[in-house]
């Protein structure tokens, strides 16, 4: 059964997806606004992690062909140089950096 968001992670999942794609400015210094919440589930099995671990990727980088969710964790790694994790700890300095 999927969780309710509380009223700060909802802040939370606010000030996230306002970053932009984090794969097309890292990789492409291409700021891109319109971005899905993709929540890392590493360790968590095939459940929702926490709405606090979540990274913003447009489109193509979450579902679309070259999308964590179309290769797979450990393509989308090879790929882009970076797992699911070190992109959430990117995101999460930035979220501690602008408080």
């Amino acid at each position: 059964m999927k969780r309710t968001s509380t009223a700060e992670e909802k802040r939370i999942m606010k000030r996230v997806a306002e970053m932009g794609c984090i794969v097309c400015e890292l990789f492409y210094n291409v700021y891109e606004p319109r971005v899905q919440v993709h929540h890392v589930r590493a360790n968590h099995g095939w459940g929702r992690s926490s709405h606090k671990a979540i990274i913003p990727l447009c489109y193509e980088h979450h579902q679309g062909n070259t999308g964590v969710h179309s290769m797979g964790r450990e393509q989308f790694k090879d790929m882009y140089g970076k797992s699911e994790i070190e992109l959430l700890e990117i995101v999460l300095n930035r979220l501690m950096e602008s408080k």
